[in-house]
């Protein structure tokens, strides 16, 4: 089995798709605001946005998804300089969450982020003469 992406319900399609292309700086290859969706690839697995909505209705229920509170799930991307992509996406309006700083128990460099519908994005690298432990 291979994953290869992960959905991301939003509220605001328009919202979201700029964050994913234009903040965060993936490459959409498929969907636009009309239809609700967007699927941006990444050197590794996808990432899909569909609207809360448009889900809800896929599913054959009248009610949209409710809107989950706090961080039930991080993104992860590994980057080569913690520092200046965590200055780079926040120059380009993600939201700081926690600056950078070593996490030794972790063996990285990491920092936080959010998303405007609040879904956490971690970036780290991996800190001098660690041992790599994710792919």
């Amino acid at each position: 089995m291979k994953f290869v992406n992960i959905r991301l319900l939003v509220g605001d399609i328009r919202t979201a798709i700029r964050f994913w292309r234009d903040v965060m700086g993936f490459r959409m290859t498929f969907g636009d605001e009309a239809m609700g969706y967007a699927y941006f690839e990444t050197d590794s697995a996808g990432v899909e946005l569909m609207t809360r909505e448009g889900f809800a209705a896929a599913l054959g229920e009248t009610a949209s998804p409710r809107k989950l509170e706090g961080h039930p799930a991080v993104l992860v991307f590994r980057v080569d300089d913690v520092d200046s992509a965590y200055a780079n996406f926040v120059e380009r309006g993600a939201t700081a969450v926690a600056g950078p700083q070593n996490r030794p128990a972790w063996q990285v460099r990491s920092a936080h982020l959010s998303d405007p519908d609040g879904y956490l994005v971690e970036i780290y690298s991996q800190l001098a003469g660690a041992e790599a432990h994710q792919a």
